[in-house]
C-alpha cells in the first residue's frame, strides 16, 4: 500500500530551533482535497503538483506547499494570484535535477526592497520585467518535468552569477511588504507561510536555500500584481499540467505575464 507522509512542525517561534516529525500513513486514510469549481483551489494545486516526486523535498518545502493549497481555496483575487504564483514556483524549484542557484530572485528581492524605500516605482518595474523573463524559463522546465520526468533528472537549473548564489537577501524586508500587503482573509496562511520561508532561507541545503528565495520573490506585491492579470493563464496552465500537454497554455501564461509588466 502506498504510504502518505504527514509532516508536523514544532517551533515556538519563527527564531526557534523548529522540530520536524514524519508520519508515514496508508494513502487511502489521506483525504484529497475536493474540487471546488474554482479555478485556482487546493484540489487544482494538489494535480499539478502532482507531476514532482515530492518524496524528496525537504519538510520545509511541503510544509510550505500545503500552505499554498490552503491559500488556493481563499477567493481573494490577491490570494488566488499568489497561490498560482507560488505554485509555479515550488515546482520551478524542483523541476531540474541538479539545482541552479538563486541569483535572479535574490537580484529582484533586493532591488525591490531597496527600490521601495526609495520611491522609485521604475526600478521595480523593470526588476519584475526581468524576474518574468526568468519565470518563462521555469515554466518551459516545468511543461518538460510533465511530459519527461526523466528528461530533467540531470538538467541544470538557471544559473546567474552572484555573490553565494543568492542565498543571502533581504529576507524580513522583503516578507514585511508581503505581510502587509496580504488580505486579511489569508493573512494567518501568509504569515505561516514566512515561518515556513524562514527555515528555507536559513536551512543548509542550496535547494531549500533555492526554493525559499523563489518563493519569497514570486510572493511580493509587484510580481503578484502580474499574476492578477494573468489568472485565467494559470489557471489554463496548472490544469494541464497532469495531462502533459501543458505546451499552448504554458505559452499563454507566458505572453500574458510579458504583458502584465
Amino acid at each position: 500500500m502506498l504510504p502518505v507522509v504527514l509532516v508536523l512542525l514544532v517551533a515556538t517561534s519563527a527564531l526557534a530551533a523548529p522540530g520536524a516529525y514524519l508520519n508515514i500513513i496508508p494513502i487511502d486514510e489521506a483525504i484529497a482535497p475536493k474540487d471546488s469549481g474554482r479555478g485556482i483551489s487546493a484540489f487544482r494545486i494538489d494535480q499539478a503538483t502532482e507531476i514532482t516526486n515530492e518524496g524528496e523535498a525537504s519538510a520545509y518545502l511541503l510544509t510550505f506547499a500545503q500552505i499554498i493549497k490552503d491559500l488556493g481555496n481563499d477567493g481573494d483575487r490577491v490570494s488566488q494570484a499568489l497561490a498560482a504564483a507560488q505554485t509555479i514556483a515550488y515546482l520551478g524549484s524542483v523541476s531540474s535535477g541538479v539545482p541552479g542557484d538563486a541569483c535572479a530572485s535574490a537580484d529582484l528581492i533586493n532591488t525591490v526592497v531597496s527600490a521601495s524605500r526609495s520611491g522609485n516605482n521604475q526600478a521595480v518595474r523593470s526588476a519584475t520585467a526581468k524576474f518574468v523573463n526568468y519565470l518563462s524559463s521555469l515554466i518551459d522546465n516545468i511543461v518538460e518535468l510533465s511530459v519527461n520526468p526523466e528528461g530533467v533528472r540531470f538538467a541544470v537549473g538557471p544559473r546567474g552569477n552572484c555573490a553565494a548564489g543568492g542565498r543571502n537577501y533581504q529576507f524580513e524586508a522583503a516578507w514585511d511588504s508581503i505581510l502587509a500587503s496580504a488580505p486579511a482573509s489569508s493573512a494567518h496562511l501568509v504569515n505561516e507561510q514566512y515561518c515556513a520561508a524562514k527555515r528555507l532561507f536559513k536551512g543548509f541545503s542550496v535547494v531549500s536555500n533555492n526554493a525559499g528565495a523563489l518563493l519569497t520573490a514570486v510572493s511580493l506585491p509587484s510580481v503578484n500584481q502580474a499574476f492578477q492579470r494573468v489568472i485565467p493563464q494559470a489557471v489554463n496552465f496548472l490544469s494541464a499540467l497532469p495531462s502533459g500537454n501543458a505546451g499552448f497554455a504554458a505559452s499563454d501564461l507566458k505572453q500574458g505575464l510579458y504583458n502584465s509588466v
